[in-house]
């Protein structure tokens, strides 16, 4: 009989692995016709922690990158078990797919209020240029700002809203 310590796991007849690391100096390649990489909760008696998949290129600084491409498509899904599929035979380009509680945020910078975001929310759509913002409510209103909000329009069923420091039309 082989000392626990001997078995590794993962077929070699002993008991569940909680971690396994493989390295390697140089290129190393996964291939195959699909591939699937799946993050689940542990099985008992092990205390169940988040289920996470990580993918990164730290590099040295500034030189890591992940390259993600489809030749057809990519898709990505964020919700719960099952919704959003998580493919779709219709993807055709990139599509970022949430489900309606959920936010995607695409943001450009690191220093709110400097930088530019496209926010989209259950009840907003919001593109901020760093000095201007576009605020979109459920397309029943429309609002327009710049200098953190000291002016702006917004546009309702009711009407149009000017508000600035000095307002002008012509």
């Amino acid at each position: 009989m082989i000392p626990d310590e001997t078995n590794s796991g993962g077929g070699t007849g002993g008991g569940p692995v909680t971690k396994r690391d493989q390295s390697s100096d140089g290129r190393f390649t996964i291939s195959a016709n699909q591939l699937t990489l799946v993050s689940r909760p542990a099985m008992p008696p092990v205390i169940p922690g988040p289920s996470v998949i990580t993918i990164l290129a730290a590099g040295l600084g500034m030189d890591g990158k992940v390259d993600v491409r489809g030749s057809k498509g990519v898709r990505v899904t964020a919700g719960p078990p099952l919704l959003p599929p998580t493919d779709a035979d219709s993807t055709d380009g990139v599509e970022i797919i949430v489900s309606e509680a959920q936010n995607i945020t695409i943001q450009r910078g690191l220093l709110p209020g400097v930088d530019q975001k496209i926010e989209m929310t259950p009840g907003n759509i919001t593109v901020d240029g760093g000095a201007g913002t576009i605020t979109i409510q459920s397309l029943t209103e429309i609002t327009l700002s710049v200098a953190g909000g000291m002016s702006s329009i917004t546009l309702t069923p009711a009407g149009i809203t000017i508000q600035g420091i000095l307002v002008q039309i012509n």
